[in-house]
């Protein structure tokens, strides 16, 4: 299912995981999530680091821990 984000970088994971760790909001709710990402996309947000505001649109992989990983 596709879910719309937003939020701020509070972490980033191992560079093999490329998780990043995010709090905002998905589909206009609060939330703190778990972004899985490309590579390439893993090493764009690095270089903004940490504060950075995020949004885009992810399908959700879990609920609990919420995880949505973007296409």
């Amino acid at each position: 299912m596709k879910a719309r984000f937003e939020g701020v970088i509070v972490s980033f994971d191992a560079p093999d995981t490329r998780r990043i760790f995010v709090y905002g909001s998905v589909d206009g709710e609060p939330a703190e999530f778990i972004l899985l990402v490309s590579e390439e996309k893993y090493n764009e947000l690095m270089r903004l680091g940490i504060g950075q505001r995020i949004e885009g649109e992810a399908t959700k992989v879990s609920d609990s821990p919420l995880v949505l990983k973007m296409d």
